[in-house]
């Protein structure tokens, strides 16, 4: 039910991209190919980062399967009653959300785990594994906007390196979190760590619905670049 929640919610992000029906109905697989590069982002860019096979993100039948389901829905569906219901049905979307940030929260474990797999107790790398992770769909976005092409917008697919999102600001917490607690730093155990992460995800969630678009990141970001980089202003 997570994986489907998530390949439903990346399919509706796409959906909304600029002329994405007209890219659908024109270019059928290359959309398709976009939902399955950005709901197996963390896959992927996991494995670029420790050097394994990419084809581990085709695993699971099941995965791509409901992946190519849940594009037709939101693309293809009669009447597009599917995408009219997630877009008009408040509390399906509010479960849905807190669904993904709790799997958000679970897949950002999993990847710290497995760079300490790797890489045993060198927190670095399982933090990064972790970071990488949480943020492969902003990450994957780029490509995304390159296979578009002239369907893509100026605002879609921003490089996530020169505009750090919350989410990615978010997955750094987490996966410097986890890292504390796989190298036994923290006297935490990795179900416990989880829960707490979904909380945080959740709460995150909630102040973006309670208080709009706002990132609760930018006190303690201006704050560390006031005290880093104080000699410097941004040059407009």
């Amino acid at each position: 039910e997570a994986v489907v929640s998530t390949q439903s919610t990346g399919a509706v992000f796409l959906r909304e991209n600029k002329d994405s029906i007209k890219f659908a109905v024109n270019y059928p697989i290359a959309s398709l190919v976009i939902l399955i590069l950005y709901v197996q982002a963390n896959v992927i860019c996991v494995h670029i980062l420790l050097g394994l096979p990419l084809v581990a993100c085709l695993d699971g039948a099941y995965d791509t399967l409901s992946a190519i389901i849940c594009w037709w829905l939101v693309f293809f569906c009669p009447g597009d009653l599917f995408f009219k219901a997630f877009q008009n049905f408040a509390p399906l979307q509010f479960a849905i959300r807190v669904i993904c940030e709790a799997r958000h929260a679970r897949l950002v474990m999993i990847a710290c785990q497995e760079g300490h797999h790797y890489y045993p107790n060198h927190l670095t790398i399982i933090s990064l594994c972790g970071l990488v992770d949480g943020c492969s769909g902003r990450l994957m976005m780029s490509l995304d906007r390159l296979v578009r092409g002239e369907f893509a917008a100026e605002g879609d697919g921003d490089n996530e390196l020169k505009q750090v999102s919350e989410v990615t600001k978010a997955s750094l917490v987490l996966a410097i979190f986890y890292g504390l607690i796989i190298t036994g730093a923290l006297p935490l155990s990795p179900a416990l760590g989880v829960l707490c992460g979904a909380l945080f995800m959740v709460a995150l969630l909630l102040n973006n619905i309670l208080l709009g678009r706002r990132d609760p990141f930018i006190p303690i970001q201006n704050a560390f670049w006031k005290v880093a980089c104080s000699k410097h202003q941004k040059i407009e």
